[in-house]
This record gives structure tokens, C-alpha cells and sequence, in this order.
């Protein structure tokens, strides 16, 4: 894993503040591009909204964000030996015999080979629901083993790999790790108790760089033996998470982070993820057609809660649960250890309550997932299971909160608001030209003009919701909007991000925070791949650039919102679109105003008047962060950050009212400090 220092590193652009020389430099490059020309103004006097609390949230899908290089540091597949038999070689599907590695396998007939006997043991197991069953025949000469071929490993990196394995004969087991026809970087042979589970444990250091590491475990010896809950990570995981993923989490503030899903959530059963993890069974996810090892669950959630700082908010099962599950669940995460379930939660180690106040009911409704094969939920059907889950759920803990939930139809949510009395609802708004089948953004610079328009697709959607609410829209912030993004491409094919993604997310925030009154929190979907604000692969993280403009606006954002007024030439590529966008924010002691100001022009700077109405600066640098791109197409590889970051400087000598030369295609935001 990467270690903190060197994600450090990595974000270290976004901290580095410019000289002077470099300063004089970028005046001088940006006043020879074309220019427009704009005002801001901004009463400093007059107040619009505060902040939300939880303007800065993040959504995480429970497998697409957690499992297969996501936010857990395990690298192997199917590793509790749960997911079935498919190739009818008696392995476990992620596995293939030794047989098959050797060119022997047209040796194995139904599992049965020369010398051993393949089979799944649904009765003999550590974890999960079965094991792997290996019995070996002869003289006591013998082996056989099973591998997973094909994964990545990074050189210098240190790895931990153990195994639970039993036996009823005489023998050894083995593990090794090798890279497929290539050196042996592992061997280690074990001594297994005979009917004990144990588990057996070692540690390597990868010799180089390789994405063909084999995985091999296996016995030696007569008798039948029994493997069960393997696993594989870098050493230096967090608690099975990925440190690297974890430290560049941390300077994002995570104000509330949505689990488990999304569609997941429909179908999640929490039960099966809490207690010991080399224990808990294997899943297979009916709307995401994959499986799920349930090694991140409730408590590790709450971990990372505890890691990051963030509060909680869970989405509870609608089409497949119950409200009698949703309110156990209450009681696991809330109650006290004198309540059956708080005890269970003590005894997994967790005795003091987590004490999570946001709850949702189902995702999107009326669609909530099972919508795509039942055709969708009625509202009267929605309106009383509401009822039912609230009278159950509250019963356990009467101080948490439960949000109704909304696709963002604007006719479901004003014929909602006469059922259900709801205190909050949830909702998504996705902007974007979503295509089934296409893996690549094809035409870049149509791309960059369309997405850089969108937050006023984001703004007018919301607008139609809060319509649809009519006067039964609540005079307290209302709407828990629990994803949102710009889709392009489909779910699981994730794009490179590019500047054009910063500029929207920079958008989207100003029309929040214009429109604060209204909003309770915003969960950006999503937080690990799948268009997320990181993407992982087995040795690295990609930081793209939403991850900056995040950065940029949960690191230098007010709490108070101020009335902003800009006027501005449209870009060139659409008549009816303001080249510049900005929102004015207010810190807390009332000391420092945060202007946030996005630039959509492709290639053009805009000569702006700024005016604080109210402010008299004080005879100090104005600071400036800068979002942008080596140029409007730029987005970031693996591991480096050079192509698009964050970079800070200062402005002397500056009164209001200033001019200041935004350029092309950024986001930035001045901080003005007042005498």
C-alpha cells in the first residue's frame, strides 16, 4: 500500500503555493489568451442561507465501492471457497486445480484425478457456508493444490497471506506465491493440527513489479484436508481497508458518507455482515450479478466513521427486508449492550452505541431497484410500509430520523408529500447523456461543452422538485439529494475524469449553496470507482479531478452564504451559457469571505471587477486556489497528479474593487480577509 507520506506526495500540488516569479508568469500567459469580461458583487451584509452541515457527503455502493479494488485491501476472489462449483472440476470458482496449472487437467474428471479428489464441503467449514476438500491417495508422496493466477503486486511492497486448514490423515500444508512461469517469491510449508481449524500465517515482500502473481495453497501427504477463509493483502492495511485509499480520504472532510447502496441496498441483508469476518458467508447480489464476501460491513463502516470523522447514513432494505430487520438494525448500531442485539454488537467488539440518526427507506422509490423487474411501487403501498418502518424503527430509538425516498420524479414527490409525513426525503439528480454500450468518451470537446452546461440541468431539476412540493414544501432544509454526478458512461466502465468534471462538480456546489435553505445534505455518487472521486487498482490510486474540486470547496467554504450577483459574456459555444458562475461564502467569526468562482470557457480568460459591498480588506495577500488542467481536456493517470491540481498563491496590495483575471476552463476560489 501506499503509505501516508507518499499520498502526502501525491496531493502535495494542491498545498504548494507559487512564487512570485511563477505568479508574474501565469498573469502574463493568461492576459495574451482571448478574454471576457464579467462582475461579481457580493453584499457582504446580507445573508442567503447557512451552509449545510452536510454539504460535503459521499455515497458508497456496499460491492461496486468496497470489493474487486475498491476501499478492502483483499486480493483474492471467492477466498471463503463459497461461490459454487461452476467449471464441475470440484474447485471453487475463483480456483483452478493443479491439474490445470501442469497440463494434467484432462487427468480430472469431475474432480476426480490420479492421485486426489477435488470437492466443495458444505458440512465441513470455517467460515462462510462451505470449504475446499482436497483428499490425497498413495503412499503419502503425494499433493495437490489449488491457485488463483493473474494478480498484481506491487515490488517493495510487503503482503500478508494466511490460511484456516484442517486434515484427517498425515501430511503438511503449503502456500506459495510465485509469478506464473517466472521465480518463486514464497514458499512455506505448515504443520496442521489434525481436526482443528487453524489459522496459518506468513508474510513476503514482493521481489517486482508483476500483474501474473500466482497464489498457490495446497497439501502434501494421505488423507483428506480442508482449506477455508484464505486471504491476501498488503500488510499495511487499515483494518482490511487500504491505507493509500484511506489517506486520501482524510483531507476531503467527509461530512456523511451513505452505505449501502444505492440499488444494494434493496437487497441487503446487514445480518450476514457483522461478527468476525473470516466467518461470515460468501453473498451473491441479485441486482449487481455478483458476489460479495461481506467483509465490510455495520461495524467497519462505523470504523472508518471513527477514522474519517464522518456521521452516518444508512439505507435500509425495502424489497426484500422487512421493518422488523430495519429496526434489529437500529438496535445494533444504537441500542445499549442491555438489549440483545447491542450485546451482539459488544461482543463483536463494539460496546458503545454508534448512535446513527440518518436513515432512508429504500433507494428511489418508486423504482427502489426491484422496479426495473416489478414494474415500480405504489405510492399507497410506499406510504404505509413507511409508516410501518418509522413505528418499528423509532420504537428502538426515537431521536434517529427516517428520510423517505425519491428517484427526484417530481410527480412522485408532490403526490408523497400528501402520504407521508416526511421530515426529510431523499433524492438523485444525474445530469449527463448516459449510453448503454459505450466504454469511451468519443468526442472530447463535445464532451468538455456539454458537461461544463449541466449544473444548470442539476439547478433545474431541483427546481422542478421543490415545484412539485408546492406549499407542502417544509420551511426547514428539505432535500437529502443522495446522488448525484454527470453520467456518461455505464456503471461499471469508469471513464478518465477530466477538467470538465471539476468544473461541474464546482457548479453544482454553487447552485447548493444558492439554493441552501432547501438542501439537508449532498452525496456525491460516487466515493471509490465507478465515476468515483478515486479510482483504485491492486497497486495504486488515481486522484481525478472532481477529487480536487471537492478538495477545493469542502477545504474553502464559509458557513454562512452571501448574496452574490455575476454578470458575464457567454462562452463562445453557447450563446446562453455565463462564462462565469460564483457564490459567495461567509466563515463563521465573520472575519473571511470565500468567493468561488468557476470558469466554463474552453479557452478563453474572463477580465472580471470584483466588488465585497460592506468589506473592508485588510492589508494582507488575498489568498488564491486554483483548480485547473494543463489544458481543458487534462485528467490524471495512476499515481500522479502533475496534470491537474490545486495550486495556491498570494495577491498583494489588493482593494476593492479588484480585478482579477480568472482563467480558462478553472475553479478557484479567492479567500478576502477583513481589517
Amino acid at each position: 500500500m501506499r503509505t501516508r507520506k507518499a499520498v502526502l506526495q501525491l496531493l502535495c500540488a494542491s498545498m504548494a503555493v507559487a512564487t512570485p516569479v511563477m505568479w508574474q508568469t501565469h498573469v502574463a500567459r493568461a492576459a495574451q489568451a482571448p478574454q471576457l469580461k464579467a462582475t461579481i458583487e457580493v453584499d457582504t451584509g446580507q445573508v442567503t442561507g447557512k451552509v449545510p452541515r452536510y454539504l460535503f457527503g459521499q455515497f458508497m455502493e456496499h460491492e461496486h465501492n468496497t470489493i474487486d479494488n475498491g476501499l478492502l485491501a483483499e486480493l483474492l476472489q471467492d477466498r471463503k471457497f463459497d461461490e459454487g462449483d461452476q467449471d464441475g472440476n470440484g474447485v471453487s470458482s475463483a480456483w483452478v486445480p493443479e491439474e490445470r496449472i501442469q497440463n494434467r487437467y484432462f487427468e480430472l474428471h469431475n474432480g476426480q484425478g490420479v492421485n486426489d479428489r477435488y470437492s466443495i464441503d458444505h458440512d465441513i467449514y470455517y467460515g462462510g457456508g462451505s470449504s475446499q476438500q482436497i483428499q490425497i491417495f498413495g503412499s503419502g508422496s503425494n499433493q495437490a493444490s489449488v491457485y488463483q493466477i493473474g494478480l498484481q503486486l506491487a515490488k517493495g511492497r510487503s503482503y500478508t497471506l494466511y490460511v484456516y486448514m484442517r486434515k484427517q490423515g498425515t501430511g503438511k500444508g503449503f502456500v506459495e506465491v510465485d509469478s506464473l512461469s517466472g521465480p518463486v517469491y514464497l514458499h512455506k510449508d505448515f504443520d496442521i493440527a489434525d481436526e482443528r481449524w487453524d489459522k496459518y500465517t506468513v508474510d513476503f515482500t514482493a521481489p517486482e513489479d508483476t500483474k501474473k502473481a500466482r497464489v498457490r495453497i495446497g497439501f502434501a501427504g494421505a488423507g483428506t484436508f480442508w482449506m477455508d477463509s484464505a486471504s491476501l493483502m498488503p500488510s499495511d492495511n487499515v483494518d482490511g481497508m487500504r491505507r493509500d485509499v484511506i489517506e486520501a480520504l482524510r483531507p476531503m472532510h467527509v461530512s456523511v458518507l451513505r452505505y449501502p447502496g444505492g440499488c444494494y441496498a434493496d437487497f441487503y441483508n446487514w445480518k450476514n455482515g457483522v461478527g468476525p469476518r473470516d466467518k461470515r458467508p460468501e453473498t451473491w447480489s441479485t441486482v449487481w450479478h455478483e458476489w460479495n464476501s461481506n467483509d465490510f460491513g455495520t461495524d467497519e463502516y462505523m470504523e472508518l466513521a471513527r477514522t474519517l470523522q464522518y456521521d452516518g447514513h444508512l439505507t435500509t432494505n425495502y424489497s426484500s427486508g422487512t421493518a422488523q430487520d430495519a429496526a434489529d438494525w437500529v438496535e445494533y448500531t444504537n441500542a445499549s449492550t442491555d438489549t440483545p442485539l447491542g450485546h451482539l454488537r459488544a461482543e463483536n467488539g463494539h460496546p458503545d452505541p454508534y448512535g446513527i440518526k440518518l436513515w432512508a427507506l429504500g433507494n428511489e422509490a418508486p423504482d427502489l431497484c426491484s422496479g426495473q423487474y416489478t414494474g415500480g411501487t405504489k405510492l399507497e403501498d410506499y406510504a404505509s410500509r413507511f409508516h410501518e418502518y418509522q413505528t418499528a424503527m423509532q420504537k428502538i430509538d426515537p431521536s434517529i430520523e427516517l428520510m423517505a425516498s425519491s428517484v427526484g420524479e417530481p410527480k412522485w414527490v408532490g403526490g408523497l408529500l400528501q402520504v407521508v409525513p416526511t421530515q426529510r426525503l431523499a433524492i438523485s439528480i444525474y445530469t449527463g447523456r448516459w449510453s448503454e454500450g459505450v466504454d469511451t468518451i468519443g468526442d472530447h470537446d463535445n464532451f468538455y461543452k456539454s458537461v461544463v452546461a449541466e449544473p444548470q440541468q442539476f439547478k433545474a431539476k431541483l427546481e422542478a422538485n421543490m415545484a412539485a412540493a408546492g406549499s407542502r414544501l417544509p420551511t426547514h432544509p428539505f432535500f437529502a439529494i443522495t446522488e448525484f454526478n454527470s453520467w456518461w458512461i455505464p456503471e461499471l466502465k469508469d471513464p478518465d475524469y477530466r477538467v470538465a468534471n471539476a468544473l461541474y462538480f464546482g457548479g453544482v456546489f454553487n447552485e447548493l449553496l444558492r439554493q441552501a435553505n432547501h438542501i439537508f445534505l449532498a452525496e456525491n455518487c460516487s466515493l471509490i470507482n465507478v465515476q468515483g472521486m478515486i479510482e483504485v487498482n491492486p497497486v495504486a490510486i488515481k486522484l481525478p479531478p472532481p477529487y480536487f474540486a471537492y478538495l477545493l470547496y469542502a477545504n474553502h467554504t464559509g458557513a454562512e452564504v452571501l448574496k452574490t450577483d455575476a454578470t458575464a459574456s457567454a462562452v463562445p459555444f453557447d450563446a446562453k451559457l455565463p462564462a462565469l458562475d460564483a457564490i459567495a461564502t461567509r466563515a463563521a467569526n465573520g472575519n473571511t469571505v470565500f468567493l468561488a468562482v468557476v470558469n466554463r470557457a474552453q479557452n478563453e480568460t474572463v477580465a472580471t471587477k470584483i466588488d465585497l459591498k460592506g468589506w473592508q480588506m485588510a492589508a494582507k495577500p488575498v489568498q488564491i486556489y486554483e483548480l485547473n488542467g494543463k489544458n481543458w481536456d487534462s485528467f490524471n493517470p495512476y499515481g500522479n497528479t502533475d496534470n491537474v491540481n490545486i495550486t495556491q498563491r498570494a495577491v498583494t496590495g489588493t482593494q476593492a474593487p479588484l480585478s482579477y483575471l480568472f482563467p480558462a476552463h478553472s475553479v478557484t476560489v479567492l479567500e478576502f480577509t477583513r481589517q
